[in-house]
C-alpha cells in the first residue's frame, strides 16, 4: 500500500512541475515579445493566437508558428503569399492566410 501512496505523490509532483514549467515558459515568452514589440495589446493578441489585417509575416509566425506550406506569386507591383496551416490531406489545408508584401490582408479558416 505504501508504494501506491508513493506513486500518487510522484504523479502529483510531476504534474506540479509540469504546470510550473509551462507558466515560466509563458512568462518568458511574454517578456521576450514585450521586449521585441513593446505593446501589451499586440503581445496579448499574439499569445492568444489572434490574427488581424495589417499584422506582419513575423507576427503571424509568432502567433501561429511556421506554416505547413507557403504559396508565393510575384506580381508587377507586389509579392502575394498564402501561408497554409493545419494540413488535412495531401494538398488541403484548413487555414490559409493571405499576405501582400509581408502584411496580412485576409484569411480563410474552415
Amino acid at each position: 500500500m505504501d508504494w501506491v501512496v508513493a506513486a500518487i505523490l510522484v504523479a502529483i509532483a510531476l504534474a506540479v512541475l509540469w504546470f510550473v514549467a509551462r507558466a515560466l515558459a509563458r512568462r518568458s515568452r511574454y517578456a521576450r515579445l514585450m521586449a521585441k514589440y513593446g505593446d501589451d495589446q499586440l503581445v496579448t493578441a499574439i499569445l492568444t493566437q489572434t490574427i488581424w489585417q495589417g499584422m506582419t509575416a513575423e507576427q503571424l509566425r509568432e502567433a501561429w508558428g511556421e506554416p505547413a506550406a507557403i504559396e508565393q506569386k510575384v506580381l508587377k507591383t507586389k509579392v502575394k503569399e498564402i501561408y497554409k496551416y493545419k494540413q488535412t490531406a495531401r494538398n488541403r489545408f484548413r487555414d490559409k492566410v493571405t499576405l501582400e508584401d509581408g502584411v496580412v490582408v485576409g484569411w480563410d479558416q474552415k
